[in-house]
């Protein structure tokens, strides 16, 4: 079984993989075991942290094709299956041990400080001077508004003013 984590923290909470009947809860805090067929085919994706152990040395040989290609494209192999699981896991009679994790570079996070609240600003109310109208776009816009468009300019300024 295969150890896979989130590079980053979700604020939506854990990625849900459903697969194989399986739902497997993905978080940047802890590591979730899955089969290595399911991590095979999260191999190369940047969000990812996918980490081989030897519980999946005997697990590469039952891999169908198309998931052998995949691991040996991920980790640059060539040859057969018991040739890859000898490449990743090397016998113990050997001194070499594979760095089985597969590095994704890590962006740091921005650590998000605490919001602090701006005062609003001041509204500043602009008094429209309608008297720079004429009668004709006083009238349009007070009938806009539902209003009367009776009475004199100076009526229908007083209005517009009150209006606001």
């Amino acid at each position: 079984m295969a150890k896979v984590k989130l590079v980053r923290h979700r604020p939506t909470g854990p990625l849900l993989l459903r697969r194989g009947g399986q739902t497997y809860a993905l978080t940047a805090q802890e590591e979730t075991v899955v089969p290595l067929g399911i991590a095979v085919g999260m191999l190369g994706d940047s969000g990812l942290l996918v980490e081989l152990d030897a519980s999946d040395s005997s697990d590469i040989l039952t891999l169908n094709e198309y998931l052998l290609n995949l691991l040996k494209r991920e980790f640059n192999l060539e040859g057969d299956a018991k040739a890859v699981k000898d490449a990743l896991f090397p016998s113990k009679k050997k001194s070499f041990i594979p760095n089985l994790i597969k590095e994704t570079p890590v962006e740091e996070t921005p650590v998000e400080e605490p919001a602090v609240e701006e005062e609003p600003e001041e509204v500043v109310e602009e008094t429209v001077d309608y008297s720079q109208y004429t009668v004709k776009q006083l009238k349009e816009m007070l009938e806009e508004k539902g209003l009367s468009t009776d009475g004199k300019k100076a009526d229908l300024v007083e209005r517009m003013s009150g209006a606001e």
